[in-house]
């Protein structure tokens, strides 16, 4: 029988290529002002010396007491989504926490979370701002939300339909990072990660969002996101016809992977209206990306590239696709007019 301690926090971090940023990433772990949490990386075959740089650092980290995982995939996922969920398998902490390989806390983010958590009795811990780290020195606060940022922590309601709405309007962060959450409530709700190319993150915060009971929202900053240009999930999409196929996957993927959340809830089917805008929504904003595609290449090429990738029986797809392109249609159609009647005038 093992008597290793269970810690309090299981702290999962994807790796791929991160040899650069993750020593700055560990040491923002080791200098946390809660020390009762574990660190699991889950390497996703990387080709550089990330696993090495890590291997390093294990001695500093039994030196503070704390477990350092290190778990190397056989093959290569392609999405962090996979790799967070091996790390979800492999946790026993009473609370799971996500971190990216490139990014770091601040000194106090798990003892803040762990103790909102713990006062609460919360299942999630959503934080609804973050620091926003630009080219390794501009820092800036950063929230995707459009509701009025809460001044302290506040339940959310537990009106499922008014948190849709809230999350049609862009009312949560949906980054994982932002969700602090219960590991027994993921586990009992079976909430993983899907196997995505992109938005990933999405789909697994909508549906904790959709299961918990207790929906903490904080105004505290715990958590410094570093935006960069040349990372992977920002090459892979930009070469076409490529990248155009696999934003089609992903927007085609993604539709089913929300139609699966919302098949565990009576009350989508209940209420088809709010299934549809969920999809609805979903697809507009992963279909932004497809912008920059529109003017490099005709129409009829646009539709030789769904036709070759998809079956006609992706019905939502292509009928959600199809209403993007008639929508544009009728928008410039509208312009046109407007520009006819101003120079009429």
């Amino acid at each position: 029988m093992s008597t290793e301690k269970i810690p309090l926090v299981s702290l999962i971090i994807p790796m791929y290529n991160a040899e650069k940023f993750i020593p700055q990433t560990l040491e923002s772990l080791l200098y946390q002002t809660l020390k009762d949490f574990e660190v699991i990386i889950v390497d996703d075959c990387s080709t550089d010396n990330s696993v090495e740089v890590v291997e390093s650092y294990a001695p500093k980290f039994s030196a503070e007491g704390i477990n350092l995982h290190l778990v190397e995939l056989p093959k290569n996922t392609a999405t962090p989504g996979f790799p967070r969920n091996i790390g979800i398998q492999v946790a026993c902490g009473k609370y799971i926490a996500f971190l990216d390989s490139d990014d770091f806390f601040t000194q106090t983010a798990l003892e803040e979370l762990t103790t909102l958590a713990e006062e609460n009795q919360a299942d999630v811990v959503h934080t609804d701002t973050f620091l926003m780290l630009y080219d390794e020195k501009d820092l800036v606060i950063c929230t995707r939300q459009k509701l009025p940022i809460i001044a302290a922590p506040t339940f959310e309601t537990t009106d499922l339909a008014q948190r849709i709405v809230n999350w049609i309007k862009r009312g949560y962060n949906w980054e994982s990072f932002t969700m602090f959450c219960k590991r027994l409530f993921l586990v009992g709700n079976q909430i993983q990660f899907p196997r995505l190319l992109n938005n990933e993150d999405m789909v697994f915060s909508f549906a904790i969002l959709c299961s918990a009971e207790k929906f903490l929202r904080v105004p505290n900053v715990t958590y410094i996101y570093r935006q960069r240009e040349d990372s992977v999930s920002h090459k892979q999409f930009d070469e076409a016809p490529v990248g155009f196929h696999k934003w089609l996957r992903v927007m085609n993927d993604g539709l089913n992977e929300f139609a699966k959340v919302m098949d565990n809830f009576n009350f989508f089917a209940e209420n088809l209206d709010y299934r549809y805008t969920v999809s609805n929504f979903y697809f507009k904003e992963v279909s932004r990306s497809l912008e920059r595609f529109y003017s490099r290449f005709p129409e009829f090429t646009l539709n030789d590239f769904v036709k070759r990738e998809f079956h006609p029986d992706n019905a939502e797809f292509v009928a959600q696709l199809f209403n993007k392109f008639n929508l544009q249609r009728l928008e410039i159609a509208q312009l046109r007019r407007e520009l006819e009647k101003f120079q009429r005038q």
